[in-house]
This record gives structure tokens, C-alpha cells and sequence, in this order.
């Protein structure tokens, strides 16, 4: 467990450095990471069943990113939530799965750096109407009691586990991302919130503004925001207007693509392969413009590897 919370680094103007992708990565070294998937480009419950069935994978991949320097890690709890999981048959044993990915994350850094973090991270909720025309907000569609028990779920077993801060991340729409917050909010730990998809004009992913976000979490408990899930240039065109307007701490954890990646059961995710024009000093040429755009919290999403991090290191750290 850390001598000094998460907050009194980042009050204290320290610049820290969070771990790459996890699911991605677990997938790389072989892990069937797309169990009982009938569809090769839904990803449905990712890597929650990793948690257990490749518990040993998982713990590794924490402990890689901690020997190259982070100081973050995220638990592997993406889509342990009961919806995702229940899209596999498996939903009534969400908290399983979820206390397991806790546990992982935890041990590893107690193994490795018992002066690193350990985010709870949480996803948003599966949503019936992601590809239509028009989406609405989680919130909207599945009802505030069932969206909040989404998160609070998973949060409230991770807080029991001891970790350090609650994650609710890829959220895309203001009103969810304000809901997710008030949720994890109430468990009583630092709550970051990780806004996905970015896009080329700075905006969120449905066309709101990074501003309109900061103005509808006044008054809510929010202790950072960061850019996740995003190309690099989306989030180098977006920090600057979102440390304007907010004053408290901001980060960034771009995605790189999904490709090229270990084949499961003969196939891999569909996505676009961007890592080419990605590797780890390029990446790390991004994150040095990061930080001198104010962020504190600077890592990887999606592609990205512990190679990635130990790139990132001389320049978020130095």
C-alpha cells in the first residue's frame, strides 16, 4: 500500500506515469480473450474471463508495466460488470470475475511496487442501441438505477479489495459520464473519470464539448479527467482546452489500434491496424507535448505494450 495517496502526488504538482493496454495485451501473449464470442468484431465481455481463466497471463502483464516504471495500474475489471458478462451466459457470476481482476491487479503491485496504484477500472455499461443512427446516453436507455448498479457494483467490490482510486472509464456522453461519478462517488475513494473517443476537433465523441463536461461535474465529486481511448493527435488537440477549463488534474492514455495481435481460435479483432505509424518514440514524443500541456497523468490504451511505457518513461518521469 502507498506511503502517500494518489492526491497528495498530484496536489503536490508530481507527474505520473499509468500502465499500457491491458486487455490488448493479454491477448498478444495468447490468451482467448474473446470466450464464447459468435462474432468476430464484437468484443463483448473482452478480457473479463481472463481474470480467472488466465489469472496467471494478467498478473504478469501488471507486473511487466511495473518493472518499466508505472506508477498506475489498472485492474483488468474493463467489462466485469453484469451486462457485458451476462452477453456470454455468465452475468450472475459478474462478482467473481470482478473480484478477481481486483485481486490480480493488487497482488501484482504488491509483489513489484507496493508504492504504485492500483485504479479500480470500470467501463460503461452494454448498451442495445450502440450502432444506431442516433444513440442516447446509457443513463437514458437502460434507467439510472440499473446504470448506477453497473458501476457500483464492481466498484464497491474493488474499494473492499483496497484499491487506490475508482476508474469509471470509455464513457462517451456528458450525462454518463456525470452519472458513472456520482456512482463511484459514493464509495468514498478518489474518483477519475477516462472520457473515450476524442475526436480530430477536440470534441467528445458524440459532439460535445470537453467544456460543457467540466461545466455539468461542478458541484460532483471529481478528482481527475482524463483522455482515453483515443489517437494521440485527437488528444493533443483536446488538452489544451480541457486545462482550460478544468482546474483540477487531467491525463491521457491514448489507443493505438487494435492490430496486429495474437490470433484466437484462428481470428483477431477487426480494428484498424495504426500501430505502424505508432511506436514507442513516437508515442513518447506525444506524451512529452502532454505534459507540457499540463497533463499529470500520462500512459497507453489499446496496442499499447510495456514497451510503450518504458518509452514514455525519461520524458513523463524526467
Amino acid at each position: 500500500m502507498p506511503t502517500r495517496s494518489i492526491m497528495d502526488r498530484l496536489r503536490a504538482g508530481d507527474v505520473l506515469l499509468m500502465d499500457g493496454g491491458t486487455g490488448s495485451e493479454i491477448q498478444r501473449r495468447g490468451a482467448d480473450v474473446l470466450v464464447d464470442t459468435t462474432a468476430e468484431t464484437e468484443l463483448r465481455a473482452w478480457s473479463a474471463t481472463a481474470n480467472i481463466e488466465f489469472a496467471d497471463v494478467v498478473q504478469q502483464v501488471h507486473q511487466d508495466y511495473l518493472r518499466v516504471g508505472a506508477d498506475i495500474i489498472i485492474s483488468n475489471n474493463f467489462w466485469t460488470t453484469p451486462s457485458r458478462l451476462e452477453l456470454i451466459g455468465r452475468g450472475q457470476n459478474w462478482e467473481k470475475y470482478a473480484r478477481a481482476a481486483g485481486e490480480n491487479a493488487l497482488r501484482a503491485r504488491d509483489a513489484l511496487n507496493p508504492e504504485a496504484y492500483v485504479f479500480g477500472g470500470i467501463s460503461a455499461p452494454y448498451r442495445q442501441d450502440y450502432r444506431v443512427t442516433s444513440p442516447k446516453p446509457d443513463v437514458e436507455v437502460l434507467g439510472k438505477e440499473a446504470f448506477d448498479q453497473e458501476f457500483l457494483g464492481p466498484a464497491g467490490v474493488l474499494s473492499g479489495l483496497g484499491v487506490d482510486a475508482l476508474l469509471p472509464e470509455y464513457v462517451g456522453f456528458i450525462d454518463d459520464c456525470v452519472a458513472a461519478v456520482d456512482a463511484c462517488a459514493t464509495l468514498g475513494l478518489p474518483v477519475f473519470l477516462g472520457v473515450r473517443h476524442i475526436t480530430d476537433y477536440g470534441w467528445m465523441q458524440y459532439g460535445e464539448t470537453l467544456q460543457d463536461l467540466v461545466k455539468a461535474l461542478e458541484g460532483h465529486q471529481i478528482d481527475c479527467i482524463l483522455l482515453m481511448c483515443s489517437r494521440p493527435e485527437c488528444v493533443s488537440v483536446a488538452l489544451p482546452a480541457l486545462r482550460q477549463a478544468f482546474d483540477g488534474p487531467i491525463g491521457a492514455y491514448a489507443n493505438v489500434g487494435y492490430n496486429p495481435m495474437a490470433p484466437v481460435r484462428g481470428r483477431t479483432h477487426k480494428g484498424d491496424d495504426m500501430t505502424a505509424g505508432y511506436s514507442p518514440s513516437r508515442l513518447a514524443e506525444f506524451a512529452q507535448d502532454w505534459k507540457e500541456m499540463g497533463a499529470q497523468i500520462i500512459g497507453g490504451c489499446c496496442a499499447t505494450g510495456p514497451e510503450h511505457i518504458m518509452a514514455l518513461r525519461p520524458g513523463v518521469k524526467g
